[in-house]
């Protein structure tokens, strides 16, 4: 952490379901493909598609800040990872899952940095992020679109968890 003698692990863009692209764009999701060798883990995820003229005009005028610029994608089920740095296998830490608001149009897992809970509370903490909008909750009231993908994508990651 910034400013701290306080060392954390992080683990970003971690995905915990297959890229929701083509035939999987409204369907439930699926656990990811696994890889071999080490995940790069230091970037931030893209965030889902979404308003985001319409979000950084919320944080103005909440928060007085505006969001950094973050890509964009419909590949975006991905979570992030902070744990204390003296973590090891075993270390039977308590696990806390952040999935953000955003009245389900809007937000992303790299809004929230869990290092200051991970370090001072001495916790684990996932955050996770899911598909929005219509991409997220579109349904036709019929087995062709059932909807709720935004929802199972966020089962999807404490299944992963």
């Amino acid at each position: 952490m910034k400013n701290t003698d306080v060392r954390v692990h992080t683990f970003l863009g971690i995905p915990f379901a297959k890229p929701p692209l083509g035939p999987l764009q409204f369907v439930p999701p699926e656990p990811p493909e696994s890889w071999s060798g080490v995940k790069d883990g230091t970037s931030h995820p893209a965030m889902c598609l979404q308003d985001t003229a319409s979000m950084n005009a919320m944080f103005v005028k909440v928060l007085n800040m505006t969001l950094p610029s973050t890509s964009m994608s419909e590949d975006c089920l991905y979570l992030n990872i902070f744990t204390p740095a003296h973590t090891h296998e075993g270390s039977n830490l308590p696990v806390m899952v952040w999935i953000h608001g955003g009245l389900l149009v809007m937000g992303m897992a790299s809004m929230y940095d869990g290092s200051a809970l991970a370090a001072f509370e001495d916790v684990i903490v996932v955050v996770t992020q899911y598909r929005l909008g219509v991409l997220g909750f579109f349904s036709t009231g019929d087995i062709h679109a059932t909807g709720n993908w935004g929802y199972l994508d966020q089962v999807a990651a404490l299944h992963w968890v």
